[in-house]
């Protein structure tokens, strides 16, 4: 309610604006005129406040008054007669404007704020740190459908994907070991975000930097932080239906509001249904199912969220070409098993959220969730292929389980002396994980061949018989962090964590433990230099405290690794539009690569250097743009490489809504997203896969009840790989894509 506080994060300028976040960040309704406050000014507003203190705040200095309406709204009248004159005259023409419990992600592309980056509710342009946010409204218009196609709106993210089909994300150079989902550390084994289907997402935060001290993610890259869907108090009443190429289809709902009158209980609900006959390039079809409760209970002290998910999905093996006679291979079909070979998996979440006040600014918060994935695995697997295409391969019957069990809770509260602001937090993260695969026996097959699709039939696989590999990993941590606030310009953001991690793995019949511990600090500063304008830099540190053993059982030393960066981030047009741009080098040691037979040994580790930049917002009313670059070049000292990203990656995509007239509501967007080229494979049999762009492009009609858009995705039909690190399987990204979209509120 009005009386709760939320951590408010306003820059100074335009009074309408400011009004504006307010509802925004609050989700509460606020109604007014807007030749009311047309020519105010008001001041920055950062910290805890209820909703009404906040308003009251803005409205300091100017002749206006807060009120409440018979049926409970807030509104804004003047104390001045010849003001309520110039209202009532303007009333005819400008409606009041009413903003409602919609969240900043349904409505804007750059979102002011961020908890996860710090924790705390921090407004972007203070955190040290460049943070992209790909809002849901961003999500909805490129009629995205999973985690990697909304990752493609972040230049800094490179999906690869392994020959049998699972993506991996790399950014800056390094590959991102395990994610985040509301900010809770996620499984490092079963991929990120897993277990939330693209229905159930209301955001997605490419954090860059390691994040060891804050997600437990071990990455010197960053973390991808998934943030779902949360209940909402504003009736909430969505259906969806999608049809696209390859006969897919598919139904989803969207469902929420408050449960009783005084709006203490609150429900969300998503839910969808997809089915597909075949998938690309001629698989057997896919299907899919969703369904996620969510329930909030809020009073003056307390505010619970508990929630669930069930994903179920086939997932069709992926389509992909080889590398032969010096370039990659045009193949009259981009399979090279079975028609049927696929991916089957089932995740179930369950979590809560909890944030109770204590005396003063002080809350204690507690976060927890619980994961368990279920994969199976039928592919037949490629081992080699001859000059004439005649190809030898393996029935691969894989099974994998994950369990994991994430909590995180800490203190967090602020101290004032003089000019200076210190929010404080202590807290402590636990991570308990368990892995087990199972495999079937290996069999060698010589049929078929991939020049000849027809050929490609296989016998049926059978179920895995064998255990092969267990592991369980205990990670945890005492957390200190302190953002210190001087004179309302300058920000220091330091914290300090105490990780351990502890591992034991089982190999065949081969045990194995080991415990790593180590103290990792981050330090980061930022400096506005005008409201609009700040300045950061940082030194991240990054943590990785899984075993690797040498094939003589030496046991290998953890990796570390540590990040510079240093940047700036603009808000321009009021507001409208966020650029963050950032230079980086990162460096790791200790890092284990496999050598030759696939044993791990130390190197010194890898580098890399470049710079991004991120623009997301809006041009002018109706034209939005969201575009973002990065350089990033990496050195690699050791003789058998890894996967290299490539040096350039980048994407722009725009969208122009006509807002009045016969046409209202009717636009188009395009968008290009593209690479150059890249080195893969292992030194001594290195190939090149050439730069690449895809073009994708929508024409829609939105209605405040309904909207219909027809999407086209990799408009002229280009052949686009993936980076690969062997010749014998390049992934082939899909060729022209429809997919028509319409929505229904109710």
């Amino acid at each position: 309610g009005e009386n709760d506080t939320v951590a408010f994060s306003i820059p100074a300028g335009d009074l309408q604006k400011g009004l504006l976040a307010i509802a925004n960040q609050s989700k509460q309704t606020l109604s007014f005129n807007p030749a009311l406050v047309a020519n105010y000014q008001s001041a920055a507003l950062n910290g805890n406040y209820s909703t009404r203190q906040a308003i009251l705040r803005l409205l300091q200095g100017t002749p206006l008054l807060l009120t409440t309406t018979d049926n409970g709204t807030l509104t804004i009248v003047s104390s001045r007669a010849n003001d309520a004159e110039v209202a009532q005259a303007s009333d005819k023409t400008l409606p009041a404007i009413t903003v409602s419990a919609g969240s900043e992600d349904e409505t804007v592309l750059n979102p002011g704020t961020s908890s996860s980056a710090l924790r705390t509710s921090t407004s972007l342009q203070q955190t040290a740190q460049s943070v992209q946010v790909i809002s849901n409204k961003l999500i909805t218009a490129r009629q995205a459908t999973s985690l990697e196609e909304a990752l493609k709106n972040s230049g800094s993210v490179v999906t690869i994907q392994s020959n049998r089909g699972t993506p991996t994300y790399w950014m800056r150079g390094y590959a991102v070991t395990s994610g985040a989902t509301d900010g809770l550390s996620g499984s490092s084994n079963a991929g990120i975000g897993q277990g939330t289907a693209i229905e159930g997402i209301e955001r997605v935060e490419v954090l860059k930097g390691p994040q060891s001290v804050l997600a437990g993610s071990s990455s010197a890259a960053g973390t991808i932080n998934v943030v779902r869907k949360k209940p909402v108090t504003e009736p909430l009443h969505v259906l969806k239906v999608e049809a696209a190429r390859y006969g897919e289809c598919k139904t989803a709902i969207d469902l929420g509001g408050a449960l009783t009158d005084d709006k203490a209980f609150s429900y969300r609900l998503n839910a969808s249904t997809m089915k597909s006959q075949h998938s690309f390039p001629d698989y057997n079809g896919n299907h899919g199912d969703y369904l996620a409760p969510a329930l909030t209970w809020k009073n003056d002290n307390t505010r619970i969220t508990v929630g669930a998910e069930v994903n179920q999905a086939r997932k069709s093996g992926p389509a992909g070409t080889i590398y032969a006679n010096g370039r990659i291979q045009k193949l009259p079909e981009y399979r090279l098993g079975d028609k049927d070979d696929h991916n089957k998996m089932k995740t179930t979440n369950a979590y809560y959220e909890l944030e109770q006040k204590l005396v003063g600014d002080w809350t204690f918060n507690s976060k927890a969730g619980f994961q368990s994935t279920a994969s199976q695995m039928k592919m037949n697997e490629t081992l080699d292929i001859a000059a004439n295409g005649n190809k030898i391969s393996h029935p691969l019957a894989y099974k994998s389980t994950n369990q994991t069990w994430s909590q995180q809770n800490d203190i967090r509260g602020k101290i004032e002396t003089g000019p200076v602001t210190q929010t404080l937090l202590l807290g402590h993260d636990y991570k308990h994980e368990r892995y087990a695969s199972y495999d079937g026996s290996f069999i060698l097959m010589t049929n078929g061949n991939v020049y000849n699709p027809d050929s490609l039939v296989f016998p049926s696989i059978g179920e895995p018989n064998s255990r092969t590999y267990t592991s369980k990993l205990i990670q945890s941590g005492f957390l200190f962090q302190d953002q210190i606030d001087v004179f309302d310009r300058l920000h220091f953001q330091l914290a300090v964590k105490r990780s351990t991690w502890n591992n034991s793995y089982l190999v065949g019949t081969r045990a194995s433990t080991y415990t790593a511990t180590k103290w990792i600090p981050n330090y980061g500063i930022s400096f506005d230099i005008t409201p609009d304008v700040t300045i950061y830099a940082n030194l991240l540190n990054s943590f990785s405290g899984s075993a690797q053993v040498s094939r003589s059982g030496v046991q290998l030393p953890p990796t570390t690794g540590q990040s510079k960066e240093a940047g700036l981030k603009f808000n321009l047009l009021d507001d409208d539009l966020t650029l963050t741009t950032a230079v980086f080098s990162i460096e790791q040691k200790n890092l284990a690569v496999t050598d030759r037979n696939g044993f791990p040994i130390a190197t010194t580790g890898r580098k890399s250097e470049g710079f991004d930049v991120d623009l997301n917002g809006s041009l002018l009313p109706g034209w939005d743009v969201t575009a973002s670059y990065t350089y990033s070049d990496n050195k690699d000292p050791t003789t058998v490489r890894s996967t290299i990203t490539p040096r350039h990656s980048g994407n722009v995509w725009t969208s122009y809504e006509v807002q009045s007239g016969r046409y209202q509501g009717a636009g188009a967007s395009v968008g290009i997203s593209g690479s150059s080229r890249t080195q893969n494979g292992p030194s001594n049999n290195a190939f090149n896969i050439g730069s690449s762009a895809s073009t994708d492009a929508s024409v829609f009609y939105r209605q405040p009840d309904w909207s219909l858009t027809l999407g086209v995705n990799n408009v002229f039909d280009r052949d686009i790989y993936y980076t690969s690190t062997t010749p014998l399987y390049i992934g082939v990204k899909e060729g022209r894509t429809w997919r028509l979209t319409g929505t229904y509120s109710f």
